[in-house]
């Protein structure tokens, strides 16, 4: 007869009770170690994304550190390629034997192919707009306003970074005539 009891009388037993409050602690107990995990989640995914990134950041740099060690071998060798340059300009006409000559062009011209394979690319200069990141004005001389009027070295870029800039002469302008000839008509 408890049952009839239970019916008519709408109050919880202790049992019941206890029964209840333990369900309550273990839900609250449950929900705690649900966050905890969650948390515990997130810190592992926030390392793993830290992980990659260091992999891709030490794979960049490794990759930089090569570069670097490239262009410091290329801009040496870039005064080799002057000098070639330097010396072919100023060979004299009666030179008798040009295939001695011709053959110290083809090895020129293999150290520049090879040098242009590993990425290297020569800096236009002459008759170009005059431009800091690319030129080192070295003289102005009288000529078109801001344009590269003479290359007197060569620059050259490593996959688009400027490795030597080239050194030019830029023109500053026509001097104004036109000033002077109106000072000497009024003396």
């Amino acid at each position: 007869m408890p049952d009839e009891e239970k019916l008519y009388n709408d109050k919880p037993t202790e049992t019941e009770v206890e029964q209840a409050e333990d369900i309550e602690t273990i839900k609250q107990a449950l929900a705690e170690e649900k966050e905890k995990a969650e948390k515990y989640l997130a810190n592992w995914q926030r390392a793993q994304a830290d992980l990659a990134n260091y992999k891709k950041r030490a794979e960049q740099e490794k990759m930089e550190i090569v570069e670097f060690a490239n262009s410091t071998l290329i801009l040496n060798l870039l005064t080799i390629m002057d000098d070639f340059e330097r010396a072919f300009s100023s060979l004299p006409a009666q030179v008798t034997e040009p295939n001695w000559i011709e053959g110290i062009k083809l090895i020129y011209n293999k150290l520049k192919t090879t040098l242009e394979a590993q990425g290297l690319i020569e800096i236009k200069a002459k008759g170009e707009p005059f431009d800091a990141h690319l030129h080192e004005a070295v003289m102005r001389q009288e000529g078109e306003e801001g344009v590269v009027i003479e290359e007197i070295q060569k620059g050259y870029k490593l996959k688009n970074k400027v490795i030597r800039p080239s050194m030019v002469v830029v023109g500053k302008g026509k001097e104004k005539e036109e000033t002077e000839q109106e000072g000497q008509k009024e003396e």
